[in-house]
């Protein structure tokens, strides 16, 4: 995971505040640093606590308080030590201390959505991908101006992911795009958003064909957008994929009113899949079974014109697989599954191979703040 460095402060720099310290401050204060240069980390926590509450208000304030962030963050608790990082944010928001702040949040929070577990007594649970959410919240809430924040929400979006809930991790990443369009990780953020509606898409639910819809869009804007990033080729190969889905789906109609001699409507799917997705296995497919209906049945039979009279059980199935494909892409559709519809007997087509995972996209980290100039 990403280096967690300590960033000690400079004893030279001037306090955040024009006000003088007093006496009594800067004793107290020079007493919590002796302890701390000592290597004594609790007493110094304790010493620098005391000199908080006894003067909140001291130009050295925000010192201390960073100070007992970095303390606690080099024992190990990195829980204790964001929240820390969190009071100098909220107390002290005109800080020199408060960017590098909110960077050391970032980091910490990226442990907990890489795998760091939460500990109670000294005892680890499971990984707390929740507390990584409740982290990368907590930054977008008390710093949404931050050079770090396009960065949190980014990541935000990840733990999403990860906790299983695409909609809101999708949700997230368009607020990369909505808050910060002009930062750097904004082309990733899109790419993201057409992996996550072709996940939804892969699962076979009712709503899988409005979700390769919008990934589809989606990827096709991120090739507009973005020709010369490094995820063109996969965004490309995705579009290959979700192109070969909605050509099955296409297909398996076809050979639906193929099966039952409708072999004009046949005729019409089969069309529709060769125009949709040239060049394809499917489309292949459907050309050679059109030809091989011509040189049965004549084109006439395959034009335009009325129908042969159909069964009840035929009228009713055909129109049910009609309404699903007109309707299974509305974004509001809420219908059942489509194995509910198709017959059982009807080849379903796979779901597009994935060539990602968000297992393999590691958090962003935290924009490193600037090096002092004097």
């Amino acid at each position: 995971m990403f280096p967690l460095s300590a960033q000690n402060p400079d004893p030279q720099s001037k306090p955040a505040s024009g006000n003088a310290v007093s006496a009594e401050e800067q004793a107290e204060f020079d007493a919590a640093k002796n302890l701390d240069e000592s290597g004594a980390t609790q007493p110094a926590i304790a010493a620098y606590r005391e000199f908080l509450k006894d003067s909140p208000a001291s130009p050295l304030a925000s010192k201390a308080q960073y100070r007992v962030a970095e303390l606690l963050e080099s024992t190990g608790d990195l829980s204790k030590a964001f929240d820390a990082y969190q009071t100098l944010i909220s107390r002290y928001p005109d800080a020199p201390e408060f960017e590098k702040s909110v960077s050391k949040q970032v980091l910490i929070a990226n442990e907990y959505l890489g795998g760091r577990k939460l500990k109670f007594l000294g005892m680890e649970l499971v990984p707390a991908t929740d507390r990584a959410e409740q982290m990368y919240s907590s930054i977008l809430k008390n710093a949404p101006f931050s050079k770090n924040a396009p960065v949190a929400q980014f990541n935000l979006g990840l733990t999403y992911e990860k906790q299983g809930k695409a909609r809101e991790a999708a949700a997230a990443y368009q607020g990369v795009l909505d808050k910060y369009p002009h930062n750097s990780i904004a082309d990733d953020a899109l790419y993201q958003i057409g992996y996550v509606y072709m996940q939804i898409g892969a699962t076979g639910r009712s709503q899988d064909l409005s979700a390769l819809v919008q990934a589809k869009n989606t990827f096709e804007d991120f090739l507009i957008q973005y020709p010369n990033s490094e995820k063109a080729a996969q965004a490309r190969d995705n579009l290959a994929s979700i192109g070969g889905r909605e050509s099955g789906d296409l297909l398996a109609v076809a050979m639906f009113y193929d099966r039952y001699k409708n072999y004009r409507a046949a005729a019409i799917y089969y069309n529709d899949v060769i125009r949709r997705q040239p060049g394809t296995k499917n489309a292949k497919f459907a050309g050679e079974r059109i030809q091989v209906l011509r040189s049965d049945i004549g084109d006439d039979a395959l034009r335009t014109g009325p129908e042969r009279a159909e069964t009840g059980e035929k009228v009713a199935l055909r129109r049910r697989l009609q309404a699903q494909i007109e309707t299974s892409t509305l974004a509001d559709f809420n219908g059942p599954p489509r194995k509910d519809i198709v017959p059982d007997e009807l080849p379903m087509v796979s779901k597009p191979k994935l060539r990602t995972d968000v297992r393999d996209v590691r958090p962003l980290p935290s924009v490193e703040p600037a090096l002092p100039t004097q």
